[in-house]
């Protein structure tokens, strides 16, 4: 398989309500998403003013598998795209920089 050149995009959706991140292709057709839900962690945007612009990490690989993870550790979510089950990159959305709190319920 050829080298190809993906971008790894994470932004807060259009409700402020959660996290959207895909991965596309050279061709700007999505190759993989997910997608996270504040509430399902007890959290929700608080700020003044906009959301936070979207991250994009650009990468170029050569493989035959791709995925999209995330997780929650200590203050931030973090997204991994791997490729053939390598993480080849890494995004971090850390909870003070996007204006994220806990919330009682």
């Amino acid at each position: 398989m050829p080298m190809e050149t993906y971008t790894l995009r994470v932004a807060e959706n259009a409700s402020n309500e959660g996290i959207s991140a895909e991965v596309l292709d050279e061709d700007g057709m999505v190759a993989e998403t997910t997608q996270l839900s504040y509430g399902d962690y007890g959290m929700a945007a608080v700020r003044d003013g906009d959301a936070p612009d979207p991250v994009e990490t650009e990468i170029t690989a050569d493989v035959t598998t791709t995925d999209l993870q995330f997780s929650r550790q200590d203050d931030e979510f973090e997204f991994r795209f791997l490729g053939d089950r390598e993480v080849l990159a890494t995004e971090r959305v850390d909870d003070e920089d996007w204006g994220l709190v806990f919330v009682d319920e």
